[in-house]
């Protein structure tokens, strides 16, 4: 075992019974998540140099000069924001998702593209939510360009010509492919990275728009509405913790299925009633 890693178990074993030792005992399914959470990293802080002094309340204890996250907030703050997150999708709302960092950026991407909702990989760019019409300007640019390319419409052009056009596109995809169907602001954002992304919030916060993310240690969390304390310099934790909020929001989305479909199905039961006896009279 190299010295990293004996002196992370060692951390880790401290830090289960500094919890253990001062929380109440969890539920069942909690102790599974709590197990998970441990594993993965999430109770991982920013050195206490870092340490915004507004997230003393998510912090349980200090250790190796880095703070360690309370995995029992962590777990309580979690399920209230999965249960937010649900009743959004459930209203049929949209959620754009923001994580930029490394280590947040390809499970932003992968949990945005299967609820099928718009996201923010590569920096954010100012005015995405301040100045909307602009944004939205440049968006009806890229579709029309990447639309023309598909017809073929850009070929009546130079080789040279082509070749910026198509340095264009991919430009404008990197920046615009992830908002592309934005046509309106979000219901809320997701920022996975409130660090990295303080702009974001702030932009959010200027348009009234709830604000839901990861706060870690160094984080200010007045940026954020519904806050989930939790290491997001990590991919393995902030996938763990994405992971639960996707079922929730999957779950969310199923209900505003349900409720498109129910009354077609009561409509669908109310014809196909047998005629009374007193009618064929």
């Amino acid at each position: 075992m190299t010295e990293d890693a004996k002196r992370t178990t060692e951390v880790e074993e401290e830090v289960i019974n500094e919890v253990s030792a001062e929380e109440p005992s969890l539920e069942v399914e909690e102790k599974e998540l709590f197990d998970q959470m441990m594993e993965a990293g999430v109770f991982y802080g920013r050195s206490k140099s870092k340490t915004n002094p507004l997230t003393k309340e998510f912090i349980v204890t200090t250790r190796s000069g880095f703070e360690v996250i309370d995995l029992q907030k962590a777990i309580e703050y979690l399920k209230r924001a999965s249960e937010v997150l649900k009743n959004v999708f459930a209203g049929k709302g949209t959620v754009l998702f923001v994580g930029t960092s490394p280590a947040a950026k390809n499970v932003i991407k992968e949990i945005a593209e299967r609820l099928e909702s718009p996201y923010v990989t590569e920096r954010w760019l100012g005015g995405t939510l301040t100045n909307f019409k602009t944004i939205t300007d440049r968006i009806n640019y890229f579709k029309k360009l990447k639309e023309d390319k598909a017809k073929g419409k850009l070929e009546k052009y130079t080789k040279k010509e082509q070749l910026d056009m198509a340095k264009e596109l991919n430009k404008l995809e990197k920046f615009f492919g992830g908002i592309e169907f934005l046509d309106k602001l979000p219901s809320m954002i997701f920022i996975a990275d409130l660090s990295e992304n303080e702009y974001a919030a702030r932009e959010a916060k200027q348009k009234s728009i709830p604000i839901m993310g990861f706060l870690n240690t160094d984080t200010n969390p007045n940026l954020v509405d519904h806050p989930i304390p939790g290491n997001d310099r990590n991919a393995t934790s902030i996938g763990l913790l994405m992971k639960y909020l996707v079922e929730a929001a999957e779950e969310g989305k199923k209900q505003a299925f349900l409720t498109k479909v129910e009354p077609k199905e009561a409509d669908s039961k109310k014809e196909t009633k047998p005629e009374s006896k007193e009618s064929k009279d």
